[in-house]
């Protein structure tokens, strides 16, 4: 059926007797009402399945099929119309039928009319009033199906638990979280899912509080999973006290309620974020190659150390070690394989310490040791070689095998510093001492140590000022043609005029240039002075002289040389044929495909490439062959030995001999005795630089010189 009009009653009256329907629809056909007419059951039925009527005054004795049989038609709908049955006889059957099928009340035709229309009215009213409590009773179905929606699908567990602890209520979340079923914890006491660890926590929150504080408290507890063997899950719970309606004698249908004091809980999990916390927590403590605390945990742990040797009166020391040639197995092998010859490192050195120590990484290849509890001087000392001999074996890093050895210094409280900072830095200048002195090995910090770090600090300071201040001067130490003893070339050589040192020596600052970086501008520097030293001495000889610079494996590698070359070439209208660039062996073996990559774009701008120093370094005679080398200079350190020119030297010859194979330029350097300058002449060498002819010069100097020799 149809729903029924909101605004009008429609009334359906059915009666086959036309006077007594006639007078019906008069007396009934009233404001509020939408009044119809049937003359038999089967009208009344078609009727009725046609239209949605809210009354029907239903005559029980009809010609075709009876009142009640229609009454039974229309039960099977939940929304029949409310039925006043009316009949001119006195057949209290017929009245009993029609009230059991439903009938809102059963009237004689003799009735007064005043009593008819009250009834209709009342029906028509009680229709109204059960239609809104259903609707009313729909709503709240609705909202009820909603909240526990709600209920079960939320993030958190919510419970409720009643005055003795125990669950009332508690939603879907808690299965997949924690495998229990709702309905198997209905009833139970709160310890069943709080874990052992705090259930002397959840005793206090749940019972120590009032519904009328109102007020929420928030606690961190675990809860146990149904699983025993599964890990506890942590949940912030909020836990309210509050007053919940009860039903009075247990009745679910009994309308009188009480109150009764009870716990409402919402419990969010912050396992995972925990975890997440915890973990961030550690990666800001901990050094992720290694899993070594950091500098910042360090530090911490060197202050408590500290603290607890002057409560406990021993000694603490920190160690700080540095890896001897690691960068150069880092280029080589690759940072994968440095990555992993870094973790090797820790773990022997972590095996080489007692428990209470601290092993450290405060980055690249530099670790740090707190050794605490010392009992005897001597144990410092101990430990410092077991860890360097542990670390002497072999490295087995994929198919390479490498050897490795450390620089180590050490620092002791009190003796060498009171606070963390000065121990550390203390234990730092005992380690650079000991690389500089023949590595593999330890030194112990003493204040004779602390004036070169402090030198280098200050001359580190100049040498930025330098270039502001222009103070670099370029020096040229010539090279010479033996059999016409004329000046061919010249070795560019960097010269510092310090304002409180006097002029030092390449040896002197070039070092400290290359670990600040500072090689970098004082190269760019250096390939301008040089550009305008030939332009000057183009001007006053014929034969074009051609210089060789040093140039840094840094500088090669990041300074943009053969651009910067290219344009400097270009503004001095300078032939590139001038320059030579000299490079040492490291440099072919570092990164050989860069390497070669750049030699190659600087000799396509004709520059000619130069190995200096050649034989003093890790030496691979295939690298002649594959890198575009023009020159060969043989080191002083060998020209030294020549003494007299009876004792054959096995090493000079044989560089003059592979150079003589490949057709290589070949430059001696550091000649100094006529003895030498015989010697090699002889052996095929006959260009050469050193004391025995010219001594490093200024600029102005050499330009003398050769206005001298033309």
């Amino acid at each position: 059926m149809a729903t029924p009009h909101t605004s009008l009653t429609r009334l359906l009256i059915v009666d086959d007797n036309p006077t007594v329907l006639a007078s019906l629809q008069q007396l009934l056909a009233r404001p509020g009402y939408d009044v119809s007419l049937a003359v038999c059951g089967l009208d009344a039925l078609k009727a009725l399945n046609t239209c949605a009527f809210d009354l029907l005054v239903l005559d029980l004795v009809l010609p075709d099929i009876s009142g009640l049989e229609v009454m039974q038609h229309i039960g099977q709908h939940a929304d029949a119309p409310t039925v006043v049955a009316i009949s001119g006889y006195d057949d209290i059957d017929m009245a009993l039928g029609a009230l059991k099928l439903g009938a809102y009340d059963f009237l004689r035709k003799t009735s007064p009319p005043e009593e008819l229309v009250r009834t209709v009215d009342n029906a028509a009213h009680a229709r109204r009033l059960k239609q809104n409590n259903q609707r009313i009773h729909d709503q709240l179905m609705h909202s009820e199906k909603i909240y526990r929606h709600l209920l079960d699908n939320s993030v958190d567990i919510i419970y409720t638990l009643d005055a003795q602890g125990c669950f009332t209520f508690i939603n879907e979340r808690v299965e997949p979280l924690l495998g229990w079923s709702p309905h198997a914890l209905l009833g139970q006491h709160f310890s069943t899912l709080v874990h052992p660890d705090d259930r002397e926590q959840a005793c206090y929150v749940f019972a120590h509080g009032h519904a009328s504080d109102r007020l929420s408290r928030h606690v961190e507890m675990q809860l146990q999973p149904h699983d025993p063997a599964a890990e506890p899950r942590l949940f912030r719970h909020e836990i309210m006290h509050v007053l919940m309606p009860e039903q009075a004698n247990g009745a679910t249908d009994s309308p009188a309620l009480t109150r009764m004091r009870a716990v409402y809980g919402i419990a969010h999990d912050t396992t995972e974020s925990n975890r997440a916390n915890a973990q961030l927590m550690h990666q800001a403590y901990h050094d992720v190659l290694t899993d070594l605390p950091n500098r910042s945990l360090f530090k911490d742990r060197l202050g408590l150390a500290l603290l607890q040797s002057l409560r406990n009166k021993t000694s603490v020391a920190v160690l700080s070690l540095d890896l001897d040639r690691f960068k150069q197995v880092n280029d080589n092998l690759g940072h994968d394989l440095g990555d992993e010859l870094l973790r090797q490192t820790a773990t022997r050195l972590k095996a080489s310490l007692r428990r209470g120590d601290t092993l450290a990484r405060l980055g690249d290849d530099e670790f740090t040791v707190i050794l605490t509890e010392l009992g005897h001087p001597q144990d410092v000392n101990t430990i410092a070689l077991q860890c360097l001999t542990t670390l002497r074996a072999p490295y087995t890093l994929g198919d390479k095998v490498v050897h490795m050895s450390a620089s180590m210094g050490i620092a002791v409280h009190p003796q060498h510093g009171i606070t963390a900072d000065a121990l550390l830095k203390n234990a730092d200048i005992a380690m650079y001492h000991q690389k500089a002195n023949g590595k593999d090995g330890f030194a112990v910090f003493h204040e004779a140590l602390r004036a070169p770090a402090q030198n280098n600090i200050a001359l580190e300071h100049d040498l930025r000022l330098a270039l502001q201040r222009d103070e670099l001067e370029m020096y040229f130490q010539p090279q010479v043609d033996v059999k016409t003893q004329t000046v061919i070339g010249a070795e560019a050589l960097m010269r510092w005029n310090h304002p409180v040192r006097g002029l030092l020596g390449p040896a002197e600052f070039l070092p400290l240039a290359e670990e600040s970086g500072l090689i970098l501008p004082m190269t760019d520097w250096m390939l301008e002075s040089v550009c305008n030293s030939l332009v000057a001495w183009n001007l006053c000889t014929a034969t074009p002289l051609r210089v060789s610079v040093n140039l840094s494996p840094q500088y090669l590698d990041r300074g943009g040389f053969v651009e910067k070359l290219r344009d400097a070439l270009s503004r001095h209208q300078l032939s590139a044929t001038q320059i030579e660039v000299e490079i040492t062996e490291n440099v072919c073996i570092r990164n050989p495909l860069s390497a070669i990559e750049q030699l190659n774009r600087l000799c396509q701008l004709g520059v000619s490439i130069a190995i200096d120093d050649f034989g003093t370094g890790y030496s691979s005679l295939s690298y002649l062959h594959r890198f575009p080398i023009h020159t060969l200079k043989i080191d002083r350190s060998f020209i030294m030995e020549i003494r007299d020119d009876t004792t054959p030297l096995p090493v000079v010859l044989a560089i003059v001999s592979i150079a003589k194979g490949l057709k290589l330029h070949l430059v001696a350097e550091g000649v100094e005795t006529l003895m030498q300058q015989r010697y090699l002449a002889d052996a095929g060498c006959n260009t050469v630089q050193g004391y025995f002819y010219h001594r490093p010069m200024p600029q102005k100097s050499l330009l003398a010189l050769l206005d001298r020799k033309t």
